[in-house]
């Protein structure tokens, strides 16, 4: 039995941790407009204060559903370095049409990480909500002013 504090030795094994521009590298080459690192942190601490207040959705099929049925107005966060990258390639369409801003992170594990969520995550909603209200807003301007991909 193995106590719940140790670290398990594998042989072979390292942890390699790789800084934000080292990231943005495996991203696919689609994957504009790319969030700086600085805003990218700040997207991640507001996606976690959204996860605490219920106003973060992830996954694929709902956010298509809150943004094409219920109308619904926020940050939509995608994942760079995705493989299959067709499986989120409609996603910024559908946000273009319906004039929601929308920027892709380097890392699905970082953005799986900041939602608290089991694991990676392709995208994240972000509602608005007074708690946070103005960090969203602040992030919301910032990616509003992402030059969008031709």
């Amino acid at each position: 039995m193995v106590a719940h504090d140790a670290q398990l030795d594998v042989p072979g094994s390292e942890s390699t941790t790789y800084s934000y521009e080292q990231k943005v590298q495996f991203a696919s080459p689609i994957a504009h407009p790319m969030a700086p690192e600085k805003l990218a942190k700040r997207l991640f601490k507001l996606a976690r204060k959204a996860r605490r207040c219920k106003k973060a959705d992830s996954g694929i099929k709902s956010i298509v559903k809150a943004i094409e049925k219920k109308s619904a107005s926020g940050i939509v966060l995608l994942a760079g370095d995705i493989s299959p990258i067709d499986t989120i390639t409609h996603i910024p369409i559908i946000c273009e049409e319906h004039r929601v801003p929308y920027c892709y992170v380097a890392s699905k594990v970082d953005l799986g990480a900041s939602t608290s969520s089991v694991g990676p995550l392709p995208a994240t909603f972000i509602l608005r909500d007074d708690e946070y209200g103005d960090l969203y807003d602040k992030c919301y301007s910032a990616v509003d002013a992402l030059p969008l991909p031709i």
